[in-house]
C-alpha cells in the first residue's frame, strides 16, 4: 500500500542523508536526538495519563495482560520487517489510538475491553454492551483519532524538529490509520461517528471502501466492505429511528468534528508529502 512505500522511502532517504554527510564516522547528533524524540513521546503520554483518576487501571495487570502480549509480538513482526524503532512507534500510535476509545468509553461508563492488537490488522476493544444511542457510539468512535491524530501531530513536530525521517514516516502513518478509520462505513470509527450525523452517510462511505477494496485488493478491506454493507441493509430494513434520534446541536457539533479532523489529517499528509516528496 502507499503507506508502505512512503514509509521505506522516508526511512531510506533519511539514512542515505546522513551516510552522505558522515561518511566513515559515526553521525554526531544521531543518538541524541534519538533519545530526546523518544524521550519526549513518551513523557506526554505519560503525563496525559497521569491526569486521569482511571490511571488506576493500568496498574490491574491481569486487565491489561493481553494487550502487552499481543503489542509485544505485533512490534516483534513489523519490527523484522522494518526495523524495531519504527515498529515501537507504529504500534505505541496505535495503541494511543484504542486508549483514547478506552478512556471516553469509560466516561459514558460504557464496559469495554483493553485493547488486543492484531498483526497487519490493527487493534480493537470490545464493547461489554451496546451503547444506548448513537450519540454515545460517536463519542466513543471519536475518542480514537482524536487521540492517534494528536500522537500523530506530535511525531511530526518532533520529526520537523530534529529533522528525522523516522519521525516523519510515523507522522504520516498516524495520519494514515486515522483518516481510514474515518471512513464512513460501519465498523469502521467514521461510520460510528456519522451514526450521529446521519446513517445515509454510509452511502457515501461504501463507494469509497469499494474503490479502496478494488484498487488495493486488500482481504481485510474486502471484508470491512461486505460488513458495511450488512450493517447499512440491516439499518435501512430495522428502520430505529430512535437510536439515531441526535439533537440538532449535537448533530452539528459531531460534523463540524468530523469533518474537520478529516480536512486536518489530509493537510497533514499532503504537508508531508511536500516535505519528502515521492
Amino acid at each position: 500500500m502507499e503507506k508502505e512505500t512512503i514509509v521505506e522511502h522516508q526511512l531510506e532517504q533519511n539514512d542515505q542523508l546522513e551516510e552522505g554527510q558522515y561518511e566513515g564516522q559515526e553521525h554526531p547528533g544521531e543518538k541524541a536526538r534519538s533519545k530526546t524524540g523518544l524521550a519526549a513521546f513518551l513523557a506526554l503520554i505519560v503525563l496525559a495519563f497521569s491526569k486521569l483518576k482511571f490511571l488506576l487501571v493500568f496498574l490491574k495487570a491481569g486487565k491489561f495482560m493481553g494487550t502487552a502480549l499481543s503489542m509485544l509480538v505485533t512490534i516483534g513482526i513489523y519490527g523484522s520487517i522494518f526495523g524495531w524503532k519504527y515498529a515501537v512507534g507504529f504500534v505505541l500510535l496505535i495503541f494511543v489510538h484504542e486508549m483514547g476509545h478506552f478512556i471516553v468509553a469509560r466516561q459514558v461508563e460504557l464496559n469495554v475491553s483493553a485493547p488486543i492488537f492484531i498483526p497487519f490488522i490493527g487493534a480493537f476493544i470490545a464493547m461489554k454492551k451496546q451503547p444506548r444511542d448513537a450519540v454515545t457510539e460517536a463519542k466513543v468512535a471519536l475518542g480514537g483519532p482524536v487521540w492517534g491524530s494528536l500522537a500523530a501531530l506530535l511525531c511530526l513536530v518532533i520529526g520537523l524538529n530534529f529533522n528525522n525521517g523516522l519521525w516523519m514516516a510515523l507522522a504520516y502513518s498516524g495520519f494514515l490509520i486515522n483518516i481510514f478509520n474515518l471512513i464512513p462505513v460501519s465498523p469502521l470509527d467514521g461510520g460510528r461517528i456519522v451514526s450521529a450525523i446521519s446513517p445515509k452517510l454510509w452511502l457515501v462511505g461504501l463507494p469509497i471502501l469499494a474503490v479502496s477494496a478494488f484498487y488495493f485488493f486488500n482481504p481485510i478491506i474486502i471484508l470491512l466492505l461486505i460488513f458495511g454493507a450488512y450493517q447499512a441493509y440491516q439499518q435501512w430494513k430495522t428502520r430505529d429511528s430512535s437510536y439515531y434520534d441526535t439533537p440538532a446541536n449535537l448533530r452539528m457539533q459531531f460534523a463540524v468534528l468530523y469533518f474537520g479532523l478529516l480536512l486536518a489529517l489530509g493537510v497533514g499528509m499532503a504537508y508531508i508529502h511536500s516535505v519528502y516528496p515521492v
